[in-house]
């Protein structure tokens, strides 16, 4: 809830305001509210890494130390919100349940991530789209978490959420932008 309030009612003098308005999308069938235990939200200040084509690596054991030492509270319980079913069939979205436990942290990281753009880089935020709305990279490819994508369909950055990567799978995201060609962020 608190995400949500962030980006559609940012200037609402109480938060009853998107509870009321939660409940109602709720109710009308357009999302799916959920008590699930998650991680209590990172801040969002600045990526634990960027990179782009002609710099240096990553320290991948460091930005895995880093990842897996911000997760440091015990879950607890948290109201989550979905689109529903008709939602994202009517907004072209494979995404259309809770996600599985395991994946639960990453997806709250990531759209804490998206409401930061939102909120201090809005016109970026304009290029973002999900992996949902993207096609699948290919055959044990790993699918981005998000891009960045200009009018001419090139990619500015892919957005990937580390979550408690371990270092081997820092060093192969990265890999894979490199034979890519694309800039990252790993939040």
């Amino acid at each position: 809830m608190q995400i949500a309030a962030q980006i559609w009612w940012p200037d609402a003098r109480s938060p009853c305001t998107a509870r009321r308005r939660l409940d109602l999308l709720a109710r009308a069938g357009w999302i799916d509210c959920h008590i699930i235990n998650a991680h209590p939200l990172l801040p969002v200040l600045r990526p634990l890494f960027t990179w782009e084509p002609g710099q240096d690596g990553p320290d991948a054991e460091h930005i895995a130390s880093q990842s897996r030492a911000r997760w440091s509270q015990p879950a607890r319980p948290l109201e989550v919100c979905v689109a529903s079913s008709l939602a994202a069939s009517l907004l072209g979205s494979t995404a259309r349940r809770l996600p599985p436990p395991e994946q639960r942290d990453h997806d709250l990281r990531l759209a804490a991530v998206y409401v930061h753009y939102r909120v201090a880089l809005p016109r970026l935020a304009e290029l973002w789209i999900g992996q949902h709305a993207l096609a699948k990279a290919g055959y044990q490819i790993k699918d981005p978490d998000a891009l960045l994508r200009d009018e001419h369909g090139r990619v500015l950055r892919v957005i990937e959420s580390a979550g408690r990567n371990g270092a081997p799978q820092i060093a192969r995201f990265h890999e894979h932008c490199v034979e890519s060609d694309l800039p990252y962020e790993l939040w």
